[in-house]
């Protein structure tokens, strides 16, 4: 494990009402428990600050469920380093791991849970801070899921990096406060460019541009892997999102679904090889069984509303 921020210790324990209380006092109140009961709490809590942004390290050593209801006053962009995080941020659903993290808003409300071997650098910025850099007196509601590889989020990241080098030297730049005053005001205004939000995207921010690339994402997997027996929670893990919030950006962006997008494409798989094939070649049966099709009446009925013909006309032709 990467434990960061060694020398600005808050707590290790095993004990879970210490844990809930300590990490409480930092962030909120929040529900904790572990969900195995025969699971054994490890928790490590590390924080420094910047100005009046929070840089914290937090890992729980076991899986664990934290309902904070809304964190009210605060915004936290939680940037997992290993593991993963499953979150609900008001109505959205998102799955965050090292490709993804998490940012909820502070209005919304926020259950998690996180994975036994889950560990996060959570960076708490003051609501204040954030409305004040975005000129507004109204909440500012972020996409909750950061995509961690867009080059915006990416500079920003290194802002965050750059920090965590800085607060654990021993006379870091950051230790002025004149500095750390600039240096906040860069941290903000760079989340606010690089995350989509309502303050710079238009009320439904929250609901389009990170799901969009989870949507480009998932139909690349379909294409270079139709072969697989995907799961619509498989497609939605290796996007960074939940299978439900997939779902429903499937139908919203192509008016469809993923596994009738997987269909589709297999289909056309067997529609090229049945082309490639011609007489003395695979059967038909063969040619659907190999792209997922078992059943020859259904296959042949679809085939023929996608093609115009049917399977065995393009072979035989």
């Amino acid at each position: 494990m990467t434990t960061l921020l060694r020398r600005h210790p808050v707590l290790a324990t095993t004990d879970l009402d210490e844990a809930r209380t300590s990490v409480g006092e930092t962030f909120c109140p929040h529900g904790l428990t572990v969900t195995d009961r025969r699971g054994a709490l490890s928790l490590v809590h590390n924080a420094a600050s910047v100005g009046s942004i929070g840089i914290n390290y937090l890992r729980y050593g076991d899986e664990v469920r934290i309902t904070p209801g809304t964190f009210g006053s605060f915004y936290l962009v939680q940037i997992p380093l290993s593991g993963r995080a499953r979150v609900r941020v008001g109505d959205t659903d998102v799955v965050s791991d090292r490709r993804f993290a998490s940012l909820p808003s502070p209005t919304l409300p926020v259950d998690m849970v996180w994975s036994a071997d889950c560990e996060q650098l959570l960076v708490h910025i003051p609501r204040d801070a954030v409305q004040s850099a975005a000129g507004t007196d109204e909440p500012v509601i972020f996409h909750p899921l950061v995509d961690l590889a867009a080059p915006t989020v990416a500079s920003w990241m290194r802002l965050v990096r750059y920090a965590c080098d800085e607060v654990d030297g021993e006379s870091g730049l950051l230790n002025s406060p004149l500095a750390a005053r600039h240096f906040e005001q860069v941290m903000v205004g760079g989340l606010l460019a690089a995350q989509p939000n309502t303050s710079t995207h238009g009320p439904r921010a929250d609901e389009t541009v990170v799901t969009s690339r989870a949507v480009r994402h998932t139909l690349s997997l379909i294409e270079e892997h139709p072969e697989k027996s995907w799961r619509v929670a498989d497609l939605a893990a290796e996007a960074g999102v939940s299978a439900r919030t997939l779902q429903a950006s499937f139908h919203r962006e192509r008016g469809t679904t993923p596994l009738e997008e997987l269909r589709r494409v297999r289909l056309t798989r067997a529609h090229q090889d049945l082309v490639a094939g011609g007489p003395g070649a695979e059967s038909v049966t063969e040619v659907a069984a190999r792209w997922g099709f078992f059943h020859l009446g259904r296959f042949s009925q679809a085939y023929r509303a996608e093609f115009g013909e049917s399977p065995s006309r393009t072979l035989a032709s």
